[in-house]
């Protein structure tokens, strides 16, 4: 675990670390009100992994949890706010790599312009999804578009941190799938951006609000064997109530199948 304030990052919050390793080695969900989302299940979703999420949410329950069901209406905003945001901090942030500062130089042989050098670096240096997101973000950023686009999105991230500040006025953490489906293939994707932002859809809510999150395995899905995650939200700054409910539920895994991952050893 690397927790704490580090002087030399400018984005490290010099505040007291949250007492995670008690936290884990005294796990229990008795008494605690955990949230779950009606946004996070539904089209898309796995039958497998709402049905692994959901004997989680029981075994919880069992342990002594109280559950809350949540309506946060403007996580089914979240995937389009933040493809407009990530990939407009992209475009801005990597203007930084040009080839000529620092970094992958390509093309400085002696015949070619700055310009061309820069071109010729972020064309061998940038793989095809950094390039895709630099191009939306770029475009996304662009004049007469910044109010329409950039700002819209970071409105809608404003209304999901609304929604998470409500939520946690009701509840001590969140639970949800961590994902939508079970891995899919190496390059199945690939040609279908949209189908791989997709399985995203549980995750970027908390990353835009800036919450503290942890996933760990609940099973597997009976449809193709592959892990499930069970995903917890806690608030900004109380990480020990993931190790609270983790190591609890983590434990009950155990107890009932004698191991935290998998129902059974695969076969290999």
């Amino acid at each position: 675990m690397i927790a704490g304030h580090d002087p030399l990052d400018s984005t490290s919050i010099d505040a007291p670390v949250p007492p995670v390793v008690e936290a884990a080695r005294n796990g229990s969900v008795a008494g605690l009100r955990v949230g779950v989302v009606k946004q996070f299940r539904g089209e898309g979703y796995q039958a497998g992994v709402i049905q692994r999420f959901d004997e989680a949410v029981e075994m919880m329950k069992g342990l002594g949890a109280e559950i809350v069901e949540l309506d946060c209406p403007s996580f089914d905003l979240a995937l389009s706010a933040y493809y407009l945001i990530a990939p407009s901090e992209c475009s801005s942030n990597l203007a930084r790599f040009d080839g000529l500062r620092y970094g992958l130089r390509t093309g400085d042989d002696g015949t070619h312009s700055a310009e061309e050098v820069t071109s010729l670096t972020r064309e061998a240096g940038f793989g095809d999804e950094v390039k895709r997101r630099i191009m939306l973000g770029t475009y996304a950023l662009s004049s007469g578009y910044y109010d329409a686009y950039y700002g819209s999105a970071q409105k809608v991230r404003t209304l999901i941190t609304q929604d998470f500040e409500r939520a946690f006025g009701q509840v001590d953490v969140i639970v949800s799938p961590t994902t939508p489906t079970t891995a899919f293939a190496i390059g199945e994707r690939a040609d279908d951006p949209m189908a791989m932002y997709l399985a995203d859809l549980c995750t970027i809510p908390t990353n835009l609000a800036g919450n503290a999150a942890m996933s760990l395995p609940c099973g597997l899905a009976p449809e193709d064997n592959l892990p499930v995650g069970l995903q917890i939200i806690a608030p900004a700054m109380k990480d020990d109530r993931l190790y609270t409910v983790g190591a609890a539920v983590e434990a009950a895994f155990v107890e009932k199948w004698g191991h935290p991952l998998i129902e059974e050893a695969p076969t290999l």
